[in-house]
């Protein structure tokens, strides 16, 4: 019997990763606190807390574990993430992140972009969405300390997360959703075992609550207690799409905001592959998309202001319908110090930004990723890019889980099943003007 096979789970559960964190540290003021310990916003400002590492040693470790040793999922960058326990992380994100990098050929012909690529998170494991990335560090980091049981606040895809992930890991969850949701999406959190519950309250109220319900109950919140393990997950899409480049970084990358944790730490992960030599990352724009019925961080960057002015939302696009974004301000550091920008888009935009992918590419995405791609025509329209341009658009989200939420589409129905009727119901489709046409229609291209 070898000895790894030989040890005890406790002595297996006090195996590290290679991980190089070394503490927290207040976004704000600077103040700093032990990676151990239980916080996750500064006593002093109340702002959030970000991991921080030992990058000398990060980069030792990559010289010495070649990428075709490393696992290809989350965890292909170990390093740079914040979890110290070989155990936890074992049991959870084994099949999340390194989704494809699409070549879109036909949207970039139709956008008059020759380089353009989609990372596309709608396929990520197990739930479908880029949140898997975040969460697996949130329930790592729970199973870490010993918890057995984490909730989450949610306008959608975070839910379906945390109840898949929580099963495979064997913990409780608890998701509350605010009034306005994606109703297939909670439908899924109960088929997987979570609790559920609709607040009455946007998502900024609901947030509110749930982190005095934390405070009330001592329940581990994925976006909450456990927010600056939970951003680190983010940057992973980063490091995907420089290493899925060769190590060549984009020249620009186009993502929706929401509550700001992907883009404001795509920034970061950029950053951290300079740190380690890996990459040349500093010449990469970052661009974010927002719906116009809450763009309280796009609105912001065009103004080039430092703050968030707080929106209350009211658009279809529920799962970027946060009006008081906690990492907004990071959003706006980043983007301006990249020299990007943020757009917006209405929402029948958005929705033909969701069938111009579909009919162009074959990829169904939800309003989310309608939105980067209603954002992105604008953006190629107005010349932020040139046409030669290595351009990577995230689509975060998959399109089935929201299909109840798109305009419907007219459609011969009930035909009588006879050859006659059949040929006349062809004749009328036939008729009928294509998807590309139509969403080219609405987005003015």
């Amino acid at each position: 019997m070898s000895t790894q096979t030989a040890q005890s789970p406790a002595q297996r559960s006090r195996q590290r990763t290679r991980s190089c964190a070394t503490g927290l540290v207040c976004h704000r003021c600077d103040n700093q606190y032990p990676l151990e310990q239980a916080i996750f916003a500064c006593p002093d400002c109340n702002k959030g807390l970000d991991v921080v590492y030992d990058y000398e040693r990060a980069a030792q470790h990559f010289r010495e574990v070649p990428s075709s040793e490393r696992p290809q999922n989350i965890w292909h960058f170990e390093e740079l993430l914040p979890i110290v326990d070989a155990s936890a992380q074992a049991r959870v994100g084994q099949h999340s992140g390194y989704t494809p990098l699409i070549r879109a050929d036909r949207l970039g012909a139709e956008l008059g972009l020759s380089n353009l690529y989609l990372k596309d998170d709608s396929s990520n494991r197990p739930s479908l969405s880029y949140k898997d990335r975040v969460v697996s560090i949130s329930v790592a980091r729970l199973l870490e300390r010993g918890g057995s049981e984490i909730g989450c606040v949610s306008t959608g895809n975070v839910g379906t997360a945390v109840a898949s992930l929580a099963a495979k890991a064997g913990v409780d969850a608890y998701v509350f959703y605010p009034n306005r949701l994606e109703n297939t999406k909670a439908r899924a959190c109960m088929a997987l075992g979570a609790k559920v519950c609709q607040v009455e309250g946007n998502y900024d109220e609901a947030n509110r609550r749930c982190r005095e319900l934390a405070e009330a109950t001592g329940m581990d919140f994925a976006n909450i207690t456990l927010r600056p393990f939970y951003a680190e997950g983010a940057k992973t899409a980063a490091f995907e799409i420089v290493e899925q480049l060769e190590w060549q970084a984009p020249d620009h990358i186009v993502t929706a905001a929401a509550g700001g944790t992907l883009s404001s730490r795509l920034h970061k992960g950029l950053v951290e592959l300079q740190l380690l030599g890996l990459s040349e990352t500093d010449p990469t724009r970052i661009h974010i998309a927002q719906p116009s019925g809450c763009n309280p961080i796009a609105t912001a960057i065009v103004a080039e202001e430092a703050e968030i002015r707080a929106v209350t939302p009211e658009t279809a696009a529920h799962s970027l319908a946060i009006g008081n974004p906690g990492d907004g301000y990071l959003v706006i550091d980043a983007v301006l110090k990249r020299g990007g920008t943020g757009g917006f888009a209405s929402d029948p935009e958005i929705f033909a930004g969701i069938d111009l992918l579909a009919a162009t590419e074959g990829l169904l995405t939800e309003p989310a990723g309608g939105t980067t791609i209603a954002v992105l025509e604008k953006l190629a329209a107005s010349g932020r890019f040139a046409p030669d341009d290595t351009v990577v658009a995230i689509i975060t989200g998959n399109g089935l889980k929201t299909l109840d939420d798109h305009p419907a589409k007219p459609w011969p129905d009930k035909v009588d099943c006879e050859l006659d009727a059949m040929l006349a119901a062809l004749a009328e489709l036939k008729s009928s003007g294509t998807l590309v046409d139509s969403a080219r229609e609405q987005l003015h291209v």
